[in-house]
């Protein structure tokens, strides 16, 4: 079996900043690595990455993302993330072992309520049940072993970064186009709701290469061809024709939308983007110049930590287990009016959104830090409302208007 592919940072024993690095190794050598960005509450929250390659690097960058976002949107929570290496020809014994250990050893803190984790890229909801079994809390039944990539939260984060591109473009989109870097199941969702606004997926990349569309691809059909196909069905998609990956950022669609992983867009490669939108499904897609030279040029850099939070902000409301309806308002309304208050704000200000928005979250950091019963007060509503008899009979109209009046209090305080 391949050698795991794991950087254990041995000139950063800590990365900077982070409040705790946890590396896990067993017999046969390092698993994987858990970095708590911040505590908020007690606690952090944030996905386990499962990949043949996995760096600190990496997870302290996305902890520090999740950071943010959960202090953007006022919820009183740290950011995390944890990253577990299992090669690409593990044998699906090797793969349970390997998780269950890494849960055994992230033990202590799960079961404290201290690290809180959640699926993330390569680990589906089966993959979180193992490592919560490794941990030693009671699951339940196991769900099936489908696909990894089958959690809600992923969708509903690409249907958030499609809105945010949407409002970025000023709501009129008929005919815009869009290239999705990092085709999966945050991209299709992406790219789903961008079409039914009105737009044309033209471009698409996944491990397999990128080929373009000039009339543009229906993604409905894309999903066929993926679920039979894989990442080789953009390349045979009828029409399609292949391209090098880069091309895509010179393509000029009106929106790039990076949906894969960390550092997807450098500073070398910000100077080809020719786009009006970058509205990343993906955490620290760009790198820190990456953003200097986009915004530079007056593209609209939509933050990470805003655009695909819809993932978060569902979650936020799990104890009642909202119904499509009321996600809808949630996303559609909520989230989209945040969105667009951010971009006004940041019009008038003369500055970029996401410069204004990191220094709003560190506001509301502070605010959260400052007075934790006013934090965590709408948790509190949510959980005893999720307990109720007489919420259970609540017709859905009601069950939004109660998410979005919740919903009215995250977010920045206006100006």
């Amino acid at each position: 079996m391949t050698a795991p592919a794991f950087a254990t940072g041995a000139n950063d024993p800590e990365p900077a900043g982070a409040r705790l690095l946890l590396r896990v190794s067993d017999a046969r050598g390092p698993l994987g690595a858990l970095v708590l960005d911040d505590v908020v509450a007690q606690r952090a929250c944030g996905g386990l990455r499962i990949a043949a390659a996995v760096t600190e690097e990496e997870l302290r960058e996305l902890a520090a993302v999740m950071t943010l976002k959960f202090a953007f949107f006022g919820i009183a929570c740290g950011g995390a993330k944890a990253g577990l290496v299992v090669p690409a020809n593990a044998t699906p014994e090797e793969r349970q072992r390997r998780i269950r250990t890494f849960g055994a050893a992230l033990g202590p803190l799960i079961r404290a309520g201290t690290y809180i984790p959640g699926t993330d890229l390569g680990c589906g909801e089966r993959d979180l049940w193992e490592v919560v079994a490794g941990a030693g809390l009671p699951v339940g039944v196991p769900p099936g072993t489908g696909p990894v990539e089958t959690s809600g939260t992923a969708a509903f984060s690409g249907r958030s970064a499609a809105i945010a591109a949407i409002a970025a473009l000023g709501g009129g989109i008929e005919g815009a186009t869009l290239a999705v870097l990092g085709y999966g199941r945050v991209g299709a969702a992406l790219a789903g709701r961008f079409a039914a606004a009105g737009g044309r997926l033209v471009g698409v990349s996944t491990a397999r290469g990128a080929a373009v569309h000039p009339v543009g691809f229906d993604v409905a059909r894309l999903e066929r061809l993926r679920a039979r196909q894989g990442d080789d069905a953009p390349l045979d998609y009828p029409g399609a024709h292949a391209v090098d990956p880069h091309e895509l950022l010179a393509l000029g669609a009106d929106v790039i939308a990076p949906c894969a992983t960390v550092g997807m867009i450098d500073g070398t490669l910000a100077r080809r983007v020719r786009c009006r939108v970058v509205s990343s499904g993906a955490n620290a897609a760009l790198t820190d110049d990456a953003e200097t030279v986009l915004g530079g040029r007056g593209t609209i850099v939509v933050p990470d930590f805003v655009a695909n939070a819809g993932g978060v902000l569902v979650s936020h409301f799990w104890p009642l287990q909202l119904p499509d309806s009321a996600i809808d308002a949630l996303l559609e309304r909520r989230f989209r009016a945040i969105v667009e208050d951010l971009l006004s704000r940041a019009a008038r200000r003369a500055t970029t959104p996401a410069a204004l928005a990191r220094k709003l979250a560190r506001r509301n950091l502070a605010r959260l830090r400052r007075d934790l019963p006013y934090a965590i007060r709408h948790e509190r509503m949510l959980a005893r409302l999720g307990r109720s008899r007489a919420y259970r009979v609540l017709p859905p109209v009601v069950v939004g208007a109660l998410a979005l009046r919740i919903a009215s209090h995250l977010g920045p305080p206006a100006d």
